[in-house]
């Protein structure tokens, strides 16, 4: 179990506000790095963030309503999902195999349960690997999510935000394209891909905010959906997510990695806690500055 009282994802700092006399407003800080946010005493509210502008925008309400709205008008409207991820989902891990996985689909038929998605996990893939299926397992995969969608329901697949880097030169195009392209997120001390653990083993991290990014994963996501035609991806471990501290050789002793100050709500009391370092270099800047946005980024290049 995690510990109490610690901060590990990303964060959005905005907080709405309700006064005595009715009347509500709203503050938004417009900033990604990492930060302490305390509520004592009260009534004070104090910030520190250990990077960045410090941006604030001030929503004058007077409703909870007006709030939002002046809220979302600053950073964007909600997405308008299509009409059918609106309904009954269907996702767990452990199908083990499409044998299993066509026994559920059936009895919920059978017992006539409407559910408009199938979802699955990284059981179906080939060894934890993203953009595969395994062959043997799940080797009848495509033909499930054609009848899926001859019964007028859609299919899912899990996307881990990180690339298997240990599979044979020239077998895993993910890998392979992504090397060509200089997309992955690099480790500053020795200006190669910055390697970390996670579910197929040794990983790399694209860096999504590269130029080049978007067409790696385009490629990719475009090459999978020949094989198997899913409606949607579950992005996922994009945190980034990592299974060692730092990388497998740990983070550089600098101030990005060690910074003056250090909040005790951070996991671990480190900021590369189950994550990668913050010395780790993307195209536009250090993963110091770009961490509580790394999922976004992942999230925004999936939205072909």
């Amino acid at each position: 179990l995690f510990q109490p009282n610690t901060n590990l994802y990303g964060v959005h700092p905005f907080y709405l506000n309700m006064e005595d006399d009715n009347n509500a407003h709203g503050v938004f800080l417009l900033n990604s790095n990492a930060m302490q946010i305390d509520f004592q005493p009260q009534p004070s509210i104090t910030y520190r963030t250990m990077g960045g502008v410090l941006d604030f925008y001030v929503f004058t309400g007077p409703t909870p309503n007006a709030v939002v709205q002046q809220y979302t008008e600053l950073i964007g409207r909600p997405f308008m999902p299509p009409y059918w991820s609106l309904g009954f989902h269907l996702c767990r891990w452990g199908y083990n195999n499409s044998a299993t996985m066509k026994t559920v689909i059936k009895r919920m038929r059978d017992s006539k349960i409407p559910y408009d998605v199938q979802w699955n996990d990284i059981d179906s893939m080939e060894k934890k690997l993203d953009w595969t299926y395994d062959h043997n397992l799940f080797a009848d995969l495509p033909e499930i999510v054609k009848d899926l969608h001859a019964h007028g329901q859609h299919y899912i697949m899990i996307v881990d935000g990180a690339i298997s880097s240990q599979q044979p030169k020239g077998t895993y195009p993910p890998y392979d394209n992504g090397l060509v392209d200089g997309v992955f997120i690099i480790d500053p001390e020795d200006g190669k891909p910055l390697v970390g653990q996670v579910w197929p083993g040794d990983t790399v991290f694209p860096d999504f905010f590269h130029p080049k990014a978007f067409s790696y994963w385009y490629k990719v996501a475009a090459d999978f959906h020949k094989l198997i035609p899913y409606d949607g991806i579950w992005a996922d471990m994009n945190e980034p997510s990592n299974f060692v501290a730092g990388s497998e050789d740990g983070c550089l002793y600098n101030n990005l990695n060690y910074p003056p100050f250090n909040s005790p709500a951070i996991l671990g009391s480190k900021l590369y806690e189950k994550t990668i370092c913050p010395s780790a270099a993307h195209n536009i800047s250090s993963h110091y500055n770009l961490h509580n946005l790394y999922g976004y980024s992942h999230t925004k290049i999936s939205d072909m």
